[in-house]
Order: C-alpha cells, then sequence, then structure tokens
C-alpha cells in the first residue's frame, strides 16, 4: 500500500522533467537551421534576403496562413529583411505570413506543380536549381505570367496574380 501514492508522485515528477527538457532542448535547435548558417555554403547555393515587412493590412490579412500543394520539400519562416541560403537544387519562394508576422520560405526541391493559396502581397523568389531548370508561375486561368531560368531571382514579387508555379 505505500506504493501507491509515490507512483503519482514519481509519474508526475518524470512528466515535469521532460516537458522542461523539451522547452530546453528546442530554442537551440532552430538557432543553428542551416538555412541560416551562411558561412556554410556549398557549389551552387545562393543567398536570399527577405524583404521588408509590408505595411499592417489588419483589415484584409489573410485568415489562414500561406501554403503550397503538394507539400514542398521544406518550409521555414524568416523575420522581414533576414537573409537565408536558398540551397542547390531549389526553387525557393517566399511570401510573408500575416498569421505569424514574418516571411514563409518554400523550398521547391521536386519537380511538379504547385498550387498556392494565401499568396498574398509581396515576397522574393530565387532559382537554384540544376541542370538549366527553368520555373513558370501560372496565373487563376492557368495563363503563363513569368519564367524564371536557373539563377533568376526576384525581390518584392507581387504574388496575388500567382495562382501555381511548376518549377522544372
Amino acid at each position: 500500500m505505500l506504493d501507491r501514492p509515490r507512483r503519482p508522485l514519481l509519474g508526475g515528477l518524470g512528466a515535469l522533467a521532460l516537458a522542461l527538457a523539451a522547452v530546453f532542448t528546442t530554442g537551440p535547435a532552430q538557432a543553428a537551421s542551416p538555412d541560416h548558417d551562411l558561412s556554410q555554403l556549398r557549389q551552387g547555393d545562393r543567398i536570399m534576403t527577405m524583404p521588408a515587412a509590408p505595411p499592417s493590412l489588419a483589415s484584409t490579412a489573410a485568415e489562414e496562413p500561406p501554403t503550397a500543394w503538394p507539400k514542398p520539400d521544406k518550409i521555414v519562416h524568416v523575420p522581414a529583411a533576414a537573409s537565408l541560403n536558398c540551397t542547390s537544387g531549389n526553387l525557393c519562394v517566399s511570401v510573408f505570413d500575416h498569421t505569424t508576422g514574418d516571411y514563409v520560405v518554400f523550398f521547391l526541391y521536386y519537380c511538379d506543380t504547385y498550387a498556392l493559396s494565401n499568396f498574398v502581397g509581396t515576397g522574393s523568389y530565387h532559382n537554384a536549381q540544376t541542370g538549366g531548370a527553368v520555373a513558370r508561375f501560372y496565373g487563376k486561368t492557368g495563363n503563363l505570367i513569368t519564367s524564371v531560368r536557373a539563377g533568376g531571382s526576384g525581390n518584392d514579387y507581387k504574388w496575388s496574380p500567382v495562382w501555381s508555379i511548376k518549377n522544372c
């Protein structure tokens, strides 16, 4: 009978220890992200700088965050005016996320047509793909808006008319 009161106490202490470990180990992992470590650039990598934050659009801000389908290879959030590494082989596209107050960067690696949702306002892109891959941005009716050759980039790009991207 004496063991019963100790089990919940030990279980509670174990859960508290796990929760504290999760709190203290989550932050540094993001700070060491290879996307933000610009000293480790490899051949073909490109530095991508986010535009300044747009003015507050409280009444017209999207209620949902920007998304792409199928799911991109990687998704990273970056503060306004910060830089990150668009690794070789990717088409990197960024758009301001009004739900989080920062830029969300989609790394489009796998050859596909990506449907975009809530890509509103400005952002940037950089085509760090290899082999001469050309990315194409399409409008609502499937009309070609622009083509971006490997190495091409754009800052302060207006995403509102773009509904899909074929990255290869």
